[in-house]
């Protein structure tokens, strides 16, 4: 894993993240004792729960996809961030920005409290509007690979 940046508040998962988490992916290995060990703030939003559920439902069936997120929110290893909590800062990136709304959730999490979001690698979508986002957010967003 390339090394985060020194002076983070904390951090904000996107679901491609956290579905790398709950399959146990070596890719996510350093990040996971990363957040076992509470060496850092680490939040997901409640949408980026949604999308990994029906993502690993498609993969697991619902059952063991529910099972697995459910111990994941039980470990506390995560803060969730509720959506009504950012849901005027995810339309507002949305409306600017053309990426998905779970995409725009992870940026309105990070704008909102001063967090740091972290994807799994640069998709299409967020490449090709790297410079609104960078705009919006005022900050570059950390991509693991």
């Amino acid at each position: 894993m390339r090394g985060l940046p020194e002076s983070l508040k904390g951090i904000v998962l996107d679901s491609s993240i956290l579905i790398e988490l709950l399959a146990g992916s070596k890719t996510v290995e350093d990040l996971a004792k990363i957040l076992i060990k509470h060496d850092i703030l680490a939040c997901a939003t409640r949408l980026g729960l949604i999308e990994s559920l029906y993502i690993t439902c498609r993969l697991w069936g619902f059952d063991k996809a529910l099972t697995r997120i459910l111990l994941l929110i039980d470990s506390r290893v995560i803060e969730i961030i509720e959506i009504y909590d950012i849901w005027q800062q995810i339309a507002d990136c949305k409306c600017k920005i053309s990426i998905s709304l779970g995409d725009c959730a992870t940026l309105a999490a990070a704008k909102r409290f001063g967090l740091m979001p972290i994807f799994l690698h640069e998709e299409k979508e967020l490449l090709e509007a790297k410079e609104k986002i960078v705009e919006w957010l005022g900050t570059k967003p950390f991509y693991l690979l």
